[in-house]
């Protein structure tokens, strides 16, 4: 039950952060809607770590969980494939 609480935990973290409009992992940033989906992820998870572990130990869980997301997520544009011929968006000379 506790991992699955923080799967679900990472997944809604991982959802807000592509659904913020300054987020650089993606081309465009997902919709609204979606953000909705993640609170209730997040919601869900927190419910679910206060049923399985200790309450003080569930809210360490979950901040923990958000944070290692919100954290790395941005990191993870460094490990994509570079492909040479692809002008990026943030060059300011595109030749």
């Amino acid at each position: 039950m506790k991992i699955v609480a923080v799967f679900i935990c990472l997944l809604g973290s991982f959802i807000l952060y592509c659904s913020h409009h300054h987020q650089t992992l993606l081309k465009q940033h997902l919709p609204k809607n979606l953000r909705l989906i993640g609170y209730v992820l997040l919601v869900l998870s927190i419910i679910l770590l206060l049923c399985s572990v200790p309450k003080l130990v569930a809210i360490f869980m979950w901040l923990m969980s958000m944070l290692t997301v919100w954290s790395l997520a941005p990191f993870i544009v460094l490990f994509k494939k570079n492909i040479p011929n692809e002008i990026s968006d943030s060059t300011k000379n595109p030749s």
